[in-house]
């Protein structure tokens, strides 16, 4: 949410602060709390708040837990201390993990000799978010699932910690590949990034639900929920904005020889001649219209946003994802959000004790603030995304792979073409040894090989393969086959054909005394024939090897 003018109310907050750490709880009265700044949005939060605790009476058993390294949980509650009457109030909540601390003041009574000369109050400071933003921040898995969901990837791979719910028919569709990418490091992109990307790149929706600290990836965004009406007397100042319209159009255009196809969007809006080219080359047809929907979906055209500067800390249940009306009570039905319903999208918070110092108001529940408070309404049918910003994940990634194939006896070195269900295309299967031999599906191509040569991968060759989000490809072949490779002293080369040792072709062109010689043996268990070809000699033979 960008910054706009600030207008600063007092009001009493009501605040209950809990931290968990390694199965200790603290409870830090909410008028210990000094300072506050948080930054709410439909996928998550960011926070930071300061308090003081007391050890003149007690001591004070947070401070050994805290400069530990161990995992801080928080849990933090936030409503008005002055409420209407039975008026049914939702309180703020937060639920995530610390990423920094500090204590910022050890207070001691100077040029006064005490017993000990004893802490009497420390000044705490905590950074914190949501899991999800902390936790999977620091997860870069990498990983591999075949004839699965991108469901069934993500609940492998989430780790705990998270809560995570689904609610997206695209991910119970069954893919024959699905990798998860590894990239560590600062510009690489972690599980985080992975989730975020997939909700951006098939046009979904990746949500936080403060009240449930539950996250949750689906299709579209929420609309059921009555609209609350948000009273004139909550709001300094309201204004509207309306973001950029898309002026162009989308065209695909897929390069497949057999079928080339070119499709273009039509969007009202669109200025004559500008578009965005989107290149494919998919050798299915429906693939082709499926990238076309999707992507030309994805592009919407947002509608106008409400930024609201309020001047009292809401007296209706109030955090993303709530339905709100601008109107009734004081609120004129002239204005333009008249008779609209929004949805709360952003919420920026900042609160600071009227009274800082560390006893005022000590350990009771509530106190007055200064308080800075914006947000940001879009329009409750809204179909644009809202997102955090994300690193894309970086595809495909490399691994070896062994060709698969059943012909013939195990020892037989032998090629086998397997005929895809839906596609009828051709494609070789290979095991990949880092996965536990889980095997994926590539294309029967003749990679760098012109079409007239036609030798298929053989079983067990090495092969480095490409593993991309929902598909694989050979990228070039590791090894020679064995027997095939000749000794450097005579700088030749070799064509080994058939399935073993004892059932074979060899074609092959050395050097004798520094003099070419033409070799081509043919070899079936102990029959062979032979022909040679050097200096001056010709020689065809045919014989029944001796065993």
């Amino acid at each position: 949410m960008k910054e706009s003018k600030s207008k600063i109310f007092s009001d009493a907050l009501e605040m209950a602060l809990e931290l968990s750490i390694e199965g200790e709880v603290f409870k830090i009265p909410g008028a210990n709390i000094k300072s506050l700044r948080i930054g709410i949005r439909p996928y998550g939060f960011k926070a930071m708040l300061s308090f003081w605790v007391s050890s003149e009476t007690r001591e004070d058993k947070l401070f050994s837990h805290f400069i530990k390294h161990d995992l801080m949980e928080v849990a933090l509650n936030v409503e008005p201390h002055f409420k209407p009457q039975d008026a049914e109030i939702e309180s703020l909540e937060l639920h995530g993990f610390v990423t920094g601390k500090a204590v910022l003041k050890e207070l001691t009574i100077e040029n006064v000799h005490l017993k000990d000369n004893p802490v009497l109050y420390r000044h705490y400071r905590i950074d914190f978010a949501d899991s999800a933003q902390v936790l999977w921040r620091q997860h870069f898995p990498c990983d591999l699932l075949v004839d699965g969901t991108v469901k069934d990837l993500i609940e492998a791979n989430k780790a705990t910690g998270v809560n995570l719910k689904y609610d997206w028919e695209s991910l119970d569709e069954k893919f024959a590949i699905n990798t998860l990418s590894v990239e560590p490091g600062e510009k690489g992109a972690g599980f985080y990034d992975f989730i975020v990307w997939y909700a951006a790149s098939h046009n979904g929706v990746f949500s936080y639900d403060l009240k449930e600290n539950e996250y949750t990836l689906s299709g579209a965004k929420e609309l059921t929920g009555q609209a609350i009406n948000m009273s004139k007397l909550e709001i300094a100042e309201h204004s509207i904005a309306f973001p950029p319209t898309i002026r162009y159009n989308d065209r695909f255009m897929n390069a497949f020889s057999e079928n080339p196809q070119k499709k273009e969007t039509s969007r009202d809006q669109s200025k004559k001649g500008l578009r965005h080219d989107i290149l494919l080359c998919l050798p299915v047809a429906s693939d082709f219209e499926d990238a076309f929907n999707l992507e030309s979906n994805k592009h919407k055209i947002k509608g106008h946003e409400l930024h609201l500067i309020h001047c009292r800390f809401p007296q209706i249940t109030y955090r993303p994802g709530i339905f709100v009306k601008i109107e009734g009570g004081l609120w004129s039905d002239k204005i333009f959000p008249h008779d609209t319903e929004y949805r709360v999208r952003d919420i920026f918070f900042q609160a600071q004790a009227v009274d800082e110092e560390p006893d005022a108001d000590h350990n009771m529940e509530y106190s007055r603030y200064n308080i800075d408070m914006r947000s940001l309404l879009e329009l409750k049918d809204e179909g644009a995304l809202n997102l955090p910003r994300f690193k894309t994940p970086c595809y495909p990634i490399h691994v070896e792979g062994k060709i698969v194939s059943e012909q013939g006896d195990e020892e037989e070195e032998t090629y086998q073409v397997y005929e895809h269900p839906q596609t009828a295309l051709d494609k070789y299967r290979v095991k990949i040894p880092l996965f536990d031999n889980k095997e994926v599906v590539v294309p029967f191509d003749p990679l760098f090989a012109p079409g007239h040569f036609y030798f298929p991968a053989y079983k067990e060759q090495r092969v480095l393969v490409a593993l991309d989000f929902h598909t694989a490809r050979i990228e070039r072949f590791l090894d020679w086959r064995p027997g095939g490779r000749l000794p450097m002293d005579s700088q030749g080369n070799h064509l080994l054909l058939g399935k073993t040792d004892s059932s074979k072709t060899s074609i092959n062109h050395i050097y004798v005394d520094n003099k070419p010689q033409f070799n081509m043996k043919r070899t079936f268990d102990k029959d062979t024939e032979k022909i040679q070809l050097h200096e001056g000699t010709i020689i065809l033979e045919t014989k029944e090897e001796s065993t």
